[in-house]
């Protein structure tokens, strides 16, 4: 009796083979099949367009074949180590080669294999796709990724700059806004001081003028001699306050420049001294001022100019804060790579809590409120010694006087 299913499968196998055989031919991606030796058995019509060859002259040539000559070696071991672990590669598993043309063009491509086994031998199954139009769409895609890239870290560059500039810009801004506030102040603060210590000095002037020419006998001169001194410390204290000023612009305008040059050690004293005398000579206060040093080096080095304006207005300040007839003491000293010079009265001092203030500008201390000044002097002789590189200290007890010391740097 027959089976129904053997005779149903005679019956189509023709059939099926034609249909095989049909797909085999016509399917749009190439096909290669392969034995486990590596040798051509069957391509299809696609794989022969692809490669250029007719079908006949790639049966039993071995697929290295269809390999560019440099990569053939590594092909081979690639191929027998397939062999030997068969495995199913799928399409798109980032195993992209190159193929060779009968006319040794190459193109890019991308192969999956599978693998079967008939009859005891192993056959292995290569689809080939011809990649080079994706290669060249990746290659155009990442060509412009690369300049969009480009064009964006340019633009961020650009943007950063601009960014810079704006904030530059608006620090320049803030800056100049801050200046034109300070001016404001400044110009403020002269206003207020002025209408207040320019006050007391011209009035002095103009009834001193008035009364000089009532005292015009000889027997009058000492009177004329007194007012025409009252005349003489009026104008001085005018003077004074207009150069606390004129330095201050000076300061602010960044005009004042620092002109180191060497020095004797006879000539520095010398010429201190100088400017000690005269300061005492025009105080009228007949207070004594003396100068002491432990200067052992012959040479140094400072702006004789800012030197000699910082002294003046420490021992103005002496002067002026300290009874009449006091001591002022001026001693000169040096450390191991600075000058030092120290500043001492015994005046009316400071009061601890205030001195934090001092070099503040326009800052006057609540105990001299009844003496002449401008609030600058100390505030010009910080800046002096800023520029000098140096170091200003304080030490001051109220109702006890006050010791200052400048430190300028030595090379």
């Amino acid at each position: 009796m027959s089976d129904p299913a053997h005779d149903y499968e005679r019956r189509i196998a023709p059939t099926d083979a034609r249909q095989f055989e049909a797909l085999f031919n016509n399917a749009i991606i190439g096909m290669v099949l392969t034995s486990q030796t590596g040798e051509i058995m069957l391509m299809n019509q696609f794989a022969e367009n692809q490669f250029g060859y007719a079908r006949h002259e790639l049966v039993g040539k071995p697929v290295e074949l269809l390999i560019p000559h440099k990569i053939r070696g590594k092909h081979e071991e690639h191929r027998q180590y397939f062999q030997r672990h068969p495995q199913t590669r799928m399409m798109g598993e980032g195993r992209d080669l190159r193929a060779l043309r009968k006319d040794g063009s190459e193109f890019a491509a991308e192969v999956s294999l599978s693998h079967y086994e008939l009859e005891g031998k192993n056959y292995v199954i290569a689809l080939v796709v011809d990649i080079t139009l994706r290669k060249k769409g990746e290659e155009t895609l990442f060509r412009q990724n690369e300049e969009l890239e480009k064009m964006v870290n340019d633009r961020t560059f650009m943007l950063q700059k601009a960014l810079q500039a704006l904030e530059r810009s608006d620090a320049e801004l803030k800056m100049a806004y801050e200046k034109e506030k300070e001016l404001g102040e400044i110009k403020s603060h002269f206003v207020s001081m002025a209408s207040h210590e320019f006050r007391t000095p011209l009035s002095t002037i103009l009834s001193s003028i008035s009364l000089v020419k009532r005292y015009s006998g000889t027997e009058e001169i000492h009177n004329r001699e007194r007012h025409i001194s009252k005349i003489q410390n009026a104008v001085k204290t005018l003077n004074y306050i207009l150069e606390d000023f004129l330095s201050l612009g000076k300061l602010e305008e960044g005009l004042v420049l620092v002109n180191p040059a060497s020095l004797s050690r006879q000539m520095f004293l010398a010429e201190i001294d100088e400017l000690l005398q005269e300061m005492n000579q025009a105080s009228g206060k007949n207070q004594q001022i003396a100068l002491g040093h432990s200067l052992k080096s012959e040479l140094f080095t400072l702006d004789r100019k800012l030197r000699q304006n910082i002294l003046a207005n420490l021992v103005s300040n002496a002067i002026k804060y300290s009874p009449e007839k006091s001591v002022i003491t001026i001693h000169c000293s040096e450390g191991s790579s600075d000058l030092q010079i120290a500043v001492c009265d015994k005046g009316v001092g400071i009061a601890e809590e205030e001195q934090g203030h001092l070099f503040g500008r326009f800052f006057r201390a609540s105990n001299v409120t009844g003496i002449p000044g401008t609030g600058l002097g100390l505030h010009i002789v910080r800046r002096y010694v800023d520029l000098l590189g140096g170091r200003i200290t304080l030490d001051s007890k109220l109702n006890e006087g006050t010791i200052i010391t400048i430190i300028i740097p030595q090379p």
